[in-house]
């Protein structure tokens, strides 16, 4: 009997809406007892399914019981988001279930916005979670169900203490789903300390690699590698991911691989959430070929074309070989790894003992061909982003604003007359009356005035000067429409007003209670008047006086 008919009509129609129509293994055990409410504990290989697994109970118990909530704890930022992006093509408008994303490196101010809107799923990172509760912003009280996944790899990263303080927080009664792909000693005894009566699914052997993926290694010195590595991404076709050992390694050895043409980016725990998210985008949508990575990507990142894996640094923990090469052969595919073994001999034997390889590994021999010269190569994801940038730019057409249309009808119809910039420059209208003005111009009474000896007549002087105070009025540069209006209609001016200046100014520093206080104080001031017949003067009267 096919599983998927003990959902509701809802998920049923989301499922077939992907084109799953067949339940994995994991799924077709472990989904019936979650349905009826029990603890699970299963553990499967990678590339199985287990997240269809946990969610699809959870959105239907959620379903039934309206005011119970969830929280979903995963190891890194991108199983969370890969969980979270599942979840939303599960519901639809008429069966809406809200959720959160709360992880690490994200914007927190964006999370409390999330949060108070009381969402029914969380999925988050159990550190992120912690700060939350410190910052009383998350609220688990009605948090009924609680699913743990990729629990060992929570172990390696140290994240103990923290599920344990989270499943402190959460009241019972509760449900608890615990998913893993290895069964070491430490799950065995969380598992009896979170689940109560749990019920057992294992699938195929928790320490064994998947199956069809082709294992080969090659045995090189410490200088050979980068050689051997481009003789490997030569040969081989589809998309590859790189493993690293540190991050310093993923970044350097990326950009060695960018200088030699290869399309490559990086992927470690220093880069910023958008920064991975963005890079995780490019190798999935195949923009990027190449994707070197620390373990970060070790677990959890369901990338289905990736044909190759390559192990350049060995990992620290055999399990970890286990989950990396898992990254291919997902789903039914066939992939390769291959693993370049330099000094690190004793690393090998150490996985081999731990893994116990149905399949047997493939020795190869080394092809080290001379380094090419290093070029740059522009990277495809900028040619993508260009082109992007132009598609949009395209796309929005440029309006222009009422003012401007108004202006430009206007100037057409020719009710406003819009001096050029030579006109602006050179007044020739003012130029031209003002030798008529210079000769004119009214003379003072109230002295004589000795006039300094000049060479130049007194017509040309007095157009000189006029020229140079109408100049003063003129703006030397015009950028909108208003300034240019109003510098036309400072040119239109009659005569006696020219001189004039039109634009008011205003002295910028005193304040309008200072100022009507300084107008009050002028006007109560008596008017002293000092008669030279008295003897008085200004500085008697002036003159306080001292006690």
């Amino acid at each position: 009997m096919n599983m998927f008919t003990l959902l509701p009509e809802f998920l049923q129609t989301a499922l077939s809406r992907q084109g799953i129509t067949e339940p994995t293994p994991v799924q077709t055990r472990a989904v019936p007892p979650a349905l009826q409410g029990r603890d699970v504990l299963a553990t499967a290989q990678t590339g199985t399914g287990k997240t269809l697994a946990f969610l699809l109970p959870l959105a239907a118990r959620l379903a039934e019981n309206p005011p119970a909530n969830a929280l979903i704890l995963s190891p890194t930022r991108e199983l969370a988001q890969q969980t979270y992006d599942e979840l939303l093509k599960l519901t639809d408008e008429e069966h809406p279930l809200p959720a959160a994303l709360i992880i690490g490196g994200d914007n927190i101010h964006k999370q409390f916005a999330a949060l108070r809107k009381h969402p029914r799923v969380i999925i988050a990172t159990p550190g992120r979670v912690i700060d939350h509760l410190g910052r009383k912003s998350i609220d688990l009280k009605n948090t009924h169900y609680l699913v743990l996944d990729e629990t060992d790899r929570m172990l390696d990263m140290g994240f103990i203490s923290d599920m344990r303080k989270i499943a402190a927080v959460l009241p019972p009664p509760r449900q608890t789903l615990l998913f893993s792909a290895t069964l070491p000693k430490e799950i065995t005894a969380l598992a009896g300390e979170f689940l109560k009566d749990p019920v057992r699914v294992q699938i195929g052997s928790v320490v064994s690699p998947a199956d069809l993926v082709l294992q080969e290694i090659v045995h090189v010195d410490v200088r050979e590698k980068l050689p051997q590595l481009l003789h490997e991404l030569n040969t081989r076709r589809g998309s590859i991911l790189i493993f690293t050992r540190t991050k310093h390694g993923a970044e350097r050895l990326a950009k060695q691989l960018k200088l030699y043409g290869q399309k490559v980016n990086a992927l470690h725990g220093d880069l910023r959430q958008n920064r991975r998210r963005q890079v995780l985008e490019f190798f999935k949508n195949q923009t990027v070929r190449i994707l070197v990575a620390t373990d970060v990507a070790a677990r959890g990142i369901d990338v289905p074309h990736i044909a190759h894996v390559i192990n350049y640094d060995l990992p620290q923990c055999p399990e970890d070989y286990i989950h990396r090469i898992g990254r291919t052969g997902r789903a039914g595919a066939v992939g390769s790894a291959i693993s370049l073994i330099s000094d690190d001999g004793q690393k090998w034997k150490d996985i081999c003992k731990a893994a116990k390889f149905t399949v047997p590994v493939k020795t190869v021999q080394k092809t080290i061909e001379p380094l090419p010269e290093p070029k740059f190569v522009a990277q495809e994801e900028g040619r993508a982003h260009a082109k992007s940038r132009k598609k949009e730019r395209a796309k929005c057409e440029v309006r222009p604003s009422k003012a401007t249309q108004i202006a430009k009808e206007l100037l057409a119809e020719g009710k406003v007359y819009l001096p050029q910039g030579g006109e602006l420059r050179t007044p020739a209208p003012l130029a031209k009356t003002a030798g008529k003005r210079g000769e004119n111009l009214p003379e003072k009474t109230a002295g004589p005035r000795r006039e300094k000896p000049s060479a130049e007549p007194a017509g040309t002087r007095g157009a000189k000067s006029s020229f140079k105070a109408a100049e003063k009025h003129v703006p030397k540069k015009v950028s909108t429409f208003r300034k240019a209006s109003a510098a036309a209609r400072v040119l239109e001016t009659p005569e006696e007003t020219a001189d004039k200046n039109p634009f008011r100014t205003v002295k910028v520093g005193i304040s309008k209670k200072k100022l009507a206080a300084k107008a009050r104080a002028e006007i109560r001031r008596p008017q002293k008047k000092f008669s030279a017949a008295r003897g008085a003067t200004p500085n008697k009267w002036g003159k306080r006086k001292r006690r």
